[in-house]
């Protein structure tokens, strides 16, 4: 089934006939752009026919060699970029190629552009700043985030909590943000800069809720052993106690301030008049109440009971306002600032109602379990937190998502930058992979197939029309990146019985050609046609790739950690236990030569674009520059006081970027050796990089965030 998904892949150019086209003479010229009278020597023009064959320019910027007609012709020079990118071949044309000067980037200007971050769990808590321009979010990965609204971009991260983040808060004028844990700590944060004000705790193994008062001078706390604590917020002192004999989940105070309501295991909403600390009211409900809310104008409750039921209680006329009957489960409210509209959140549904009407006005299905809701100061948006690190924006009018901010919630292990840079791929430990949207800034589409097993390696095939991963889940896998389909895997693994010297049992066997273990990296042929996967099980796969057939298998004598195809098309380099470099034929699969120098495992590889050059890096602690012509170190760079786990070449073939396990990002002068660019990310262990096409960025994988660097303001 496996092979005939694959045999029906468009890709381009993938047709073979029976019989090869004959060889004819072909030539033509490599020409300065600003000056079409002037050739640009020593351009490498690679012909893309798997044989790796080649022509220089001379002096005058003139080539002819042979070639069938239909070759692809692709140039490459060290600091420079061509148009058109590569030609195919028609029978007595000549070719032209225009060259320009690659943009130098300014690295002093070099920082964070932007990021895609997300929660590493589940968010609890959100709420709007004041003036809308923020979002705050709580987190059971124990921190707290500054969201900007326009554009999702993180704008920071406040730490210090040690405890699932319950509920957050911002103060009435908007000047700090409290923040409540399930283990009893209550903080109050300066939320711009991320300093701590205040600090109390609340003695308890199970805090509930947090509330301010209105007038911003005193917060309120419930937890599950029944008692309710009212805090000064300037002080940190606890000013009262109010003891319930159950459980309590919930506090919300009175539009005036005078009253707080509790709800919890009694069933009845009480009043208590703060100042006297002295019970006001007790109405009877049917049941447990879960959550509850109170609408900062008139005199509404919105409760939540234990058996499915919402309603809004007027606490004055003794009203009740039935809203919807669900299955148990918890339900979060929240109400507009002029008191009219309650959105609640349960399961995967947002529902918005109107009190004026006393009617359901809009119903959003929001994809993923809801786990806290807030209206912006104009009532015209919503904003949600999931079980899943998702917080979403929303249209109330219309029930549009305006914004996603997602993100991995597991570490990122690898990246792929689209071939015309439009699209960063990024996947992670949990088999997740999202596809982002460069110009917008924003997550496009996730891709879910292995099996909650990490991805280890992805590679963006040349045309763009395809994106290969591979990972713990032995499986070497085909997407279309921007559709979310998944046309098929060039393996399939089924579980068989067998007989070993310890008895019988069962293990994952091969229907068709395939890794034995974890496969942790690919690369493609620069034709598209063929595809590179290295495996912990000491063996290189090449691909054909419209037929989905393993066409050349290399045996290592140990694990092997990374393989890349040479830009010329011919050959593929692969590295890994056994210390050395090694150069086979991607055709025949007959060695070419063993790169010695390392002293450990050899830890990542890449070839220049010119294809000139191997850099490699190793668990010695050492970045090498080999140049192929003479199999020979040229060049050991500097600044790598630890392990560089990932190298990668740029576009134009002027720097090295390299990643550590210190968590430190280093970009080198490759000719020199020179560091042009220091950037320590907050993460150790840093495993992936990607450069933009254009070669003005660069993407870091930083734990679970995907960060894109260049020069800033840009």
């Amino acid at each position: 089934m496996v092979v005939l998904i694959l045999l029906v892949l468009s890709v381009s150019g993938c047709e073979r006939g029976v019989d090869a086209p004959e060889a004819g003479s072909i030539s033509g010229r490599v020409v300065l752009t600003e000056d079409h009278a002037q050739g640009l020597t020593g351009v490498s023009l690679f012909i893309l026919d798997g044989t790796g064959s080649y022509v220089e320019t001379d002096a005058g910027g003139y080539f002819e060699t042979t070639a069938p007609s239909g070759t692809v012709i692709m140039p490459r020079k060290v600091g420079y970029t061509f148009f058109p990118e590569k030609q195919v071949l028609e029978e007595g044309r000549e070719l032209t190629f225009a060259a320009q000067a690659w943009p130098e980037p300014d690295f002093s200007q070099w920082g964070k552009q932007f990021a895609f971050d997300s929660h590493f769990d589940r968010v609890e808590t959100v709420a709007f700043s004041a003036d809308d321009q923020y979002i705050a979010t709580g987190s059971s990965d124990r921190t707290i985030r500054i969201w900007r609204t326009s554009d999702g971009q993180l704008m920071g991260t406040i730490w210090g909590h040690t405890s699932v983040v319950k509920v957050i808060s911002f103060s009435p004028q908007g000047d700090y943000l409290a923040s409540a844990t399930s283990n009893g700590e209550i903080k109050i944060w300066d939320w711009r800069t991320g300093w701590e004000i205040q600090s109390m705790h609340a003695d308890t193994i199970l805090l509930t809720d947090l509330a301010w008062s209105p007038d911003g001078g005193k917060l309120a706390s419930s937890s599950w052993d029944g008692e309710v604590k009212v805090w000064d917020a300037v002080t940190g002192d606890e000013l009262r106690t109010l003891t319930h004999e159950k459980w309590v989940r919930a506090v919300a105070w009175s539009p005036d301030g005078r009253f707080l309501f509790t709800g919890g295991d009694e069933l009845s909403l009480t009043a208590w008049e703060v100042e006297l600390g002295e019970l006001s009211a007790e109405i009877p409900v049917r049941d447990k109440i879960l959550s509850l809310s109170a609408a900062p104008q008139g005199s509404l409750v919105a409760m939540a009971l234990g058996g499915g039921a919402s309603k809004v209680l007027n606490v004055e006329t003794g009203e009740e306002i039935f809203l919807e009957q669900f299955k148990a489960g918890e339900t979060t409210f929240s109400w507009s600032a002029d008191g009219r509209y309650l959105a609640s959140g349960r399961d995967k549904l947002i529902q918005i109602w109107d009190m004026e009407t006393q009617g359901l006005v809009q119903s959003i299905n929001a994809g993923n379990y809801v786990l806290a809701v807030d209206w912006d100061s104009s009532a015209q948006r919503l904003v949600s937190g999931t079980y899943r690190g998702i917080i979403d924006l929303w249209s109330a009018d219309s029930g549009e998502n305006l914004r996603r901010i997602v993100g991995h919630n597991r570490y990122v292990k690898a990246l792929a930058w689209s071939p015309e840079g439009d699209y960063l791929a990024s996947g992670d430990e949990g088999g997740i992979i999202h596809i982002w949207d460069l110009q917008a800034r924003r997550h496009l589409l996730q891709l879910s197939g292995h099996n909650s097993q990490p991805v280890e390696g992805m590679a963006w095939s040349p045309d763009g029309t395809y994106l290969a991963s591979g990972g713990h889940d032995l499986l070497v896998r085909l997407w279309d990146p921007t559709g979310g389909e998944h046309p098929g895997a060039l393996t399939e693994r089924i579980k068989k019985p067998f007989v070993h010297e310890k008895g019988f049992e069962f293990a994952v066997g091969m229907k068709n050609v395939s890794h034995e273990d974890i496969v942790l990296s690919l690369s493609w042929a620069p034709d598209g046609m063929k595809l590179a996967s290295a495996s912990w099980d000491t063996t290189v796969a090449i691909w054909d790739v419209p037929t989905g057939t393993q066409v050349v298998g290399i045996q290592n004598p140990g694990w092997v950690t990374v393989v890349a195809w040479s830009p010329r098309g011919d050959q593929v380099a692969f590295g890994g236990r056994d210390q050395a470099v090694h150069v086979y034929s991607g055709d025949t699969g007959e060695e070419i030569t063993k790169l010695e120098g390392h002293t450990d495992w050899v830890r990542s590889l890449a070839w220049s674009p010119d294809g000139k050059h191997l850099a490699s890096s190793g668990y010695d602690r050492t970045v090498l520059i080999w140049d192929l012509e003479t199999d020979q170190v040229v060049r050991t760079l500097a600044g790598a006081e630890d392990v560089v786990t990932v190298v990668e070449w740029s576009p134009c073939g002027r720097y090295l970027a390299g990643a550590s396990h210190s968590g430190t990002v280093r970009i080198w002068d490759a000719a020199t050796g020179e560091v042009l660019f220091v950037y320590p990310t907050w993460m150790v262990g840093l495993q992936a990089l990607a450069w933009s096409p254009e070669g003005d960025q660069l993407a870091v994988a930083e734990y679970n965030s995907v960060v894109v660097l260049g020069e800033q303001g840009r």
